[in-house]
């Protein structure tokens, strides 16, 4: 039987292990942002800022960022430093690929760009040393892969356009996301109107990428983002898949250069979590810890996954902070997870158990005057 929980639009997923790390309060946070109508006719520019976790919650450094350009949408950290961002610029041309450095202060200092097709959604990195990005372009129906082994010459290397679908040449590809297996061997692309999943084989020494035969779902699936799972000998696979309002669990086979799909099949809790947001649901009630006040919220779910057989229990629905969560992140150690919920353009970062993936009480929030979109940490 397919894994499957009937979970709203989750627009977000993040694969946790345990680990007994102690919990740390403090610590620099990045957070993306769209423009945002403050009132009718004032737009306020999107970009980057940065705030501080600490005992008085967290606090804004410095002013917003323009070194992503105005409509920037994820971000990648590698080595603690090294930043990459892309600018999405949906409606109005191309896009941008840019690397910066990150100052003490958590600062942005700017190191190179270069424009991508447009509407870039999604970072990934592949490579022994993460010498290649991956951007899955929405807007412009395609992948690009970069060399970016020196940041501040971020080159192009290839374009990868996907086709319509095949049976309704009228539904444009989206792809949202890439995610590479833990092999390093293999990236996989969830395709949100067209209903596949993408499949690419890397070629490790040459730092290559060769497609393979798509795992189709059924129409309106609307697969959005997946995550991978190395459990003991065996690799699960789950997907969000939006429209179909469901989690679905796969075990993973490789073959010569292949990776094929199965079905799980049955059902333990275990220690190792999968959590997933929901969007537009609004069924929690979320206590602002500033002053008190009631808000509405979507949910952050937990579940706990089998190690044998990668199937989920559901261990808890905890309220995200507000509306519309557009992304979430853990720390380092899983004690701490960050959410950007765009309804309220408000970053809220809660404490979690490690040991049972429960999330806990707010340690801290603030309101932007821009539509948060993605929040890391920066340690």
């Amino acid at each position: 039987m397919r894994a499957t929980h009937g979970i709203f639009a989750a627009l977000s997923a993040g694969l946790s292990l345990s680990s007994a790390a102690a919990c740390s309060k403090q610590g620099l946070l990045l957070v993306s942002s769209y423009p945002f109508e403050s009132s009718p006719g004032e737009i306020v520019k999107g970009g980057v800022t940065t705030l501080k976790l600490g005992n008085k919650g967290l606090e804004q450094v410095g002013e917003i960022s323009s070194i992503c350009g105005t409509n920037p949408s994820w971000q990648t950290l590698v080595g603690g430093d090294q930043y990459y961002c892309i600018n999405e610029n949906f409606d109005d041309g191309p896009g941008a690929f840019t690397s910066a450095k990150v100052n003490t202060d958590g600062t942005l200092a700017f190191v190179g760009n270069s424009s991508t097709p447009g509407g870039p959604v999604h970072i990934a990195l592949f490579g022994e040393n993460g010498e290649r990005a991956i951007t899955s372009n929405f807007a412009s129906s395609s992948l690009d892969v970069f060399n970016i082994e020196d940041p501040a010459k971020l080159q192009s290397l290839d374009n990868k356009p996907f086709p319509p679908r095949a049976d309704n040449e009228t539904i444009t590809s989206r792809p949202h996301q890439a995610v590479v297996d833990p092999t390093g061997g293999f990236v996989v692309i969830p395709d949100l109107s067209v209903d596949v999943l993408h499949i690419f084989s890397i070629d490790q020494t040459a730092l290559t990428l060769t497609e393979l035969p798509a795992h189709p779902f059924g129409n309106g699936t609307g697969p959005r983002h997946a995550a991978f799972l190395k459990s003991g000998d065996k690799t699960f696979l789950y997907v969000i898949a939006e429209k179909k309002v469901s989690i679905l669990g796969f075990e993973v086979s490789y073959g010569t250069n292949s990776l094929t799909l199965s079905e799980p099949r049955h059902t333990q809790p275990n220690n190792k979590f999968l959590t997933v947001s929901t969007r537009n649901e609004t069924t929690l009630e979320y206590t602002s810890v500033a002053d008190g006040t009631k808000i509405p919220s979507d949910a952050l779910n937990t579940f706990s996954i089998d190690p044998a057989t990668g199937e989920l229990t559901h261990v808890q629905s905890a309220p995200a902070g507000g509306s519309f969560p557009r992304h979430f992140s853990f720390n380092k150690d899983g004690s701490l997870v960050a959410v950007a919920c765009g309804g309220e353009n408000r970053v809220n970062v809660f404490e979690r158990d490690v040991g049972t993936g429960m999330i806990g009480k707010a340690v801290g929030e603030r309101v932007l005057t821009t539509q948060v979109n993605h929040v890391i940490f920066k340690e």
